[in-house]
Formats: C-alpha cells, structure tokens, sequence
C-alpha cells in the first residue's frame, strides 16, 4: 500500500514577484505577527484567505517552495479542506498531487495581498486564525 503522500510533489510553488512583495516583507517585518517565521505558515493562511474572498492568481513566474515536506498532518489536512472547498467536494482531485497543490498555489497568490494589508495596516492585535476559524464557522452553520 502506498503513502498517500507519495502523489505530491515534495516542492510547492508561488509566484516570485508576490512573495517577494510580500511574503518576504512579513517575515522581515520586526516586531510583525510573523516576524522570521516560515514561510509555511503565510503560504498555509495566503491559501485560506484567498479561498474566503474567492480569489485565485495565476502564477506568472515561478519560485519553488519546499514547503510539502516541511507540512505537519494539520497543514496536509488544510490543503486538502482548501481544494475540496473549491471544487465541490471532489474527492478525486485529490489523487492527483500536482492538481492539488496547483490550486492551493494560486489560492496563496491571491491570498498574500490581503495578508499583507491586513497585517500592516492593522493597529489592533488581532488573529487571523480566529477570523479564518469564525468564516469557517459562519459557512458551516450556513449550510445546515
């Protein structure tokens, strides 16, 4: 039996030109909520807020990432929540890696924008993750 891993590719991609505007920015930011941070996590919430605005950007020049392997369980799982959300639940589109992570990809290109302005020009200490955990929740809640 195989590891369902064994389907993706171990490097992730984005587009150079918006990480550097911006996933670079925010780790470099001193004192920022993601101050030396790795990028795995901006790339992980980038996808979140790009799927909650309905936003996905294609990659015009690519830089790789090796963020796949650095993923823990809960980072997989999410990705997997992320492209299921985006194609109505199809399951099948998860057997391809490459598919997969291309979607998650241009949901981060899209997302890194709204990250950006919401950390710096946000003068509160709020969570991003109880904003994206609360959408989550108001979107289930609608569907029962």
């Amino acid at each position: 039996m195989s590891n369902f891993d064994d389907n993706y590719p171990q490097t992730m991609h984005m587009d150079e030109e918006i990480k550097k505007k911006y996933f670079e920015k925010l780790v470099t930011l001193e004192g920022g909520l993601f101050y030396k941070r790795e990028l795995t996590e901006l790339y992980l919430i980038s996808a979140s807020l790009g799927l909650k605005n309905k936003l996905r950007l294609k990659t015009k020049k690519s830089t790789d990432l090796r963020l796949y392997q650095t993923l823990n369980d809960k980072g997989k799982l999410l990705i997997r929540i992320i492209v299921l959300a985006s194609t109505n639940y199809d399951f099948d589109i998860l057997k391809n890696g490459h598919d997969t992570l291309k979607i998650v990809e241009e949901y981060a290109n899209a997302g890194a924008a709204i990250l950006y302005d919401k950390i710096t020009q946000s003068k509160l200490s709020f969570s991003i993750e109880d904003e994206l955990w609360d959408s989550l929740k108001k979107s289930l809640d609608k569907d029962k």
